[in-house]
């Protein structure tokens, strides 16, 4: 009867119904009843409101509505598309155990020589502990970040700014020491820590801006100096070697002119001695003197100069003409033993007698 289709009707979508709620009961109960883990993850379970376990890499279950995921609060570091570092805050149960990034906020900080800088660094660090990180800490953020910011002023409070730039690497060093000390007791194991950034103030940019341009003005002078120095002492040695070798040069000419000249000197005295002795012999073989040679060449030369002149001429005899008529007369034998002498006559031979006796 119809009334009895429509109750069979009424039955059958009442127990898809039922049937359907209690598959999505079942199926609710199932997702909160097991955990796939991913590698390098860990999950805290906390089992109605109090520490459990920690979930690993691999298949877990958990009692439904008892057991619970503990959710965690961390920001992630990482690079946008147009390659600048930003950061995000995420709220998972999930944790990542992997070496991370932190990206620590600006701190601004005072050096030793009160130059106000700017810092920006950030932090490699892994999670080793995961009890540690989430149940030792209220807020791990910022307590990474306070203890961060008082290292940062200790450590630049400490030297120069000009130390401070080159000492980069002992700055990383000792934030790894200070910052593994503290972070161990949150379960977090720091790698390494690297300054991106120190940027002074702008006055402060000027004033370097300023220092290093007077600094490399002064190194260029300090190298044309230099250079100018370099120039000089090679120019004056080798002035003082040419020197060297003229006056060798000069002291070897001048050694070998006087050598020349004593060779030349020694020709010619043995040619004149020679010439000499030959001139005595034929003089003596004459029957002259030497002195009457002389006297006698003398004349000849002065009457040569008289007659190679056309002016008028005075000339003064000596006022003993006898002693010119000996001088003259004794002539040809002077010039050769049998000469002939104004008529034709030929001349005595000249008896030898004294030299200085003639001339007195």
């Amino acid at each position: 009867p119809p009334k009895k289709q429509g109750t069979m009707d009424s039955g059958a979508i009442a127990g898809i119904a039922i049937a359907v709620i209690i598959f999505f009961i079942a199926g609710l109960i199932f997702a909160k009843s097991i955990y796939i883990v991913q590698q390098a993850e860990a999950i805290v379970v906390e089992r109605l409101g109090r520490f459990h376990r920690i979930l690993t890499p691999g298949v877990s279950f958990v009692v439904p509505f008892i057991d619970s995921p503990r959710t965690f609060t961390w920001r992630a570091t990482v690079l946008d598309p147009s390659g600048e570092i930003s950061e995000v805050t995420t709220n998972s149960c999930r944790i990542d155990l992997r070496e991370s990034v932190f990206n620590f906020l600006r701190q601004e900080v005072f050096t030793k020589d009160t130059v106000y800088v700017d810092v920006n660094s950030i932090m490699y660090y892994r999670i080793y502990d995961v009890h540690k990180a989430v149940y030792e800490v209220e807020d791990l953020l910022g307590a990474l970040c306070q203890t961060a910011q008082t290292q940062l002023k200790e450590v630049f409070g400490n030297m120069t700014f000009s130390q401070a730039l080159a000492s980069q690497k002992s700055i990383n060093e000792h934030l790894v020491k200070e910052f593994s000390k503290v972070f161990a007791a949150w379960g977090i194991h720091v790698e390494r820590m690297e300054l991106l950034d120190l940027q002074p103030n702008m006055q402060t940019q000027a004033a370097m801006k300023k220092q290093m341009v007077a600094e490399r003005t002064r190194r260029g002078e300090f190298i044309r100096s230099e250079g100018r120095k370099a120039a000089m002492r090679l120019t004056a040695e080798g002035t003082k070697v040419v020197k060297l070798n003229m006056g060798l040069a000069e002291q070897e000419a001048t050694r070998k002119r006087s050598e020349g000249e004593k060779e030349a000197r020694i020709e010619l005295a043995r040619a004149e001695s020679t010439a000499l002795e030959v001139l005595a012999e034929n003089i003596k073989s004459d029957g002259s003197s030497n002195v009457e040679y002389m006297i006698a060449q003398r004349f000849m030369e002065l009457f040569r100069s008289i007659s190679d002149s056309s002016e008028d001429k005075l000339i003064y005899l000596p006022y003993d003409s006898r002693g010119l008529q000996g001088i003259i007369g004794h002539l040809p034998g002077v010039f050769g033993r049998g000469a002939s002498y104004g008529s034709g006559v030929m001349a005595a031979p000249h008896p030898k007698t004294d030299e200085f006796s003639e001339l007195n």
